[in-house]
């Protein structure tokens, strides 16, 4: 049955203190209650595609078939990715006698994955269905509450969003549309984040790193992309023209990886040139460069670092190439689409930001690590006071762990060891 997707206005509360106590009990809500929500809630926004599509189209008046695949097919996608493989990445690691260091005999650790608590999403508009709402869901999924703050001129397209996840089951309190305004962000932040998961410029974000700082509040900064596409002598130029054309037109240019700079091979400039003079692709910086090795040099050049993409015939070439590549993703013989896989970690290095969200590390990215350490048996000597005699153990055990001359160091670790039995014996 289709839902029907109305503007919703949000009632006057306490956000903060709603959402902090809805947050309490979602952290006791076992994983695969939450992932019902996120499955009921994948349903519906297929059966509410178009209209979705239609609400982010409105945004900057793109084609509905675009933001069919550009953000709602990728968005049902990471729905699904999130209910095969969220308890995984989340569950406990227990570890036992493996690898344990020998001081440490009758100690096991478990290492659990906890919520931040309150987490404040902060969208871009660009895509303003697709990214907003995939942050929200590795936030929710993980255990905390959302307060999405949605970019100018596309909060509608969070309330939908926002009523679907209702009709899926989830908590009002647990995702709260905020007003679109700079201040409305300013204002959570004041008012007390656990983390926040910036999306948009450069500038920006340095704004909210600054305010950040103030209260030294995590984040995930992923910030603005000058993308290289690096041209080699043996690409096959016709896709690299059909590339570039996809490229520079998808949602009109304003997508964060979309390319900014062309660095050619100087072989091949002028014929790529002349073809994407006939395509009528958009000119972009365009820099001429000797061989292959020159261009990944320029492409590291750059302030920026979120993707890049290398066009060659030889594909174990390209991927020698592109591990020297310092950015987040790397593409090799294609642009921009695979970037929105759900099993694959996004997010940019230098001026590009900091942090991942997406794939396993990106939900990672929504707990902190939590250690549990218990302890066996009765052997708690290290509880004791230092005899005078333990140095000289310690340094043995050290040697025989960790040096080079083992034998002579074991042989010496036994010599102190008997040392320190007689003494214990004579001990009054």
């Amino acid at each position: 049955m289709n839902a029907t997707i109305m503007p919703h206005i949000e009632p006057e509360r306490d956000v903060h203190a709603d959402a902090r106590a809805a947050q309490s009990r979602w952290s006791q809500t076992p994983i695969r209650e939450r992932l019902r929500i996120v499955r009921a809630l994948r349903h519906l926004i297929a059966e509410n595609a178009d209209k979705l599509a239609s609400i982010a189209a409105s945004v900057s008046d793109r084609p509905i078939a675009e933001k069919l695949v550009s953000e709602v097919l990728p968005l049902a996608d990471a729905c699904r990715w999130l209910e095969k493989s969220a308890g995984r990445v989340l569950a406990a690691r227990r570890c036992g006698s493996r690898g344990r260091p020998f001081w440490m005999q009758g100690v096991t650790f478990e290492v659990q994955r906890q919520p931040f608590g309150l987490v404040l999403v902060i969208g871009p508009g660009n895509y303003p269905l697709f990214l907003p709402a995939v942050h929200a869901l590795h936030a929710l999924v993980a255990g905390n509450a959302v307060l999405l703050k949605p970019a100018p001129g596309t909060r509608h397209v969070a309330l939908a969003f926002a009523q679907l996840a209702r009709e899926a089951g989830l908590d009002p309190a647990l995702l709260t549309i905020l007003p679109e305004s700079v201040f409305a962000a300013r204002s959570a932040i004041a008012d007390g984040v656990d983390k926040v998961i910036f999306t948009g410029s450069s500038e920006n974000g340095r704004d909210v790193l600054a305010t950040l700082a103030e209260t030294n509040t995590p984040s995930v900064m992923e910030l603005s992309g000058q993308d290289a596409v690096l041209v080699f002598a043996d690409a096959d130029l016709d896709l690299v023209v059909r590339a570039l054309r996809f490229g520079t037109t998808l949602n009109g240019g304003k997508t964060c990886i979309a390319p900014r700079r062309l660095v050619v091979v100087q072989s091949i400039a002028e014929d790529l040139l002349a073809r994407l003079s006939i395509a009528r692709v958009p000119i972009m910086l365009i820099e001429r460069v000797r061989n292959d090795h020159t261009a990944v040099h320029r492409a590291n050049d750059a302030d920026f670092a979120l993707g890049a993409s290398i066009f060659s015939r030889d594909v174990a070439k390209a991927r020698t190439f592109a591990a020297r590549i310092k950015t987040g993703f790397v593409l090799i013989n294609d642009i921009i689409v695979p970037t929105a896989d759900p099993r694959m970690p996004f997010g940019g290095v230098k001026a590009s930001g900091f942090g991942t969200t997406r794939g396993d590390e990106g939900l990672i990215e929504m707990t902190f690590p939590h250690v549990v350490a218990i302890r066996r048996g009765r052997a708690h000597r290290h509880l004791d006071e230092p005899a005078a005699d333990d140095a000289q153990l310690f340094f043995a055990y050290i040697r025989a762990a960790h040096g080079t001359c083992r034998f002579a160091a074991f042989r010496e670790l036994f010599r102190a060891l008997i040392t320190k039995l007689k003494t214990r014996k004579t001990r009054p």
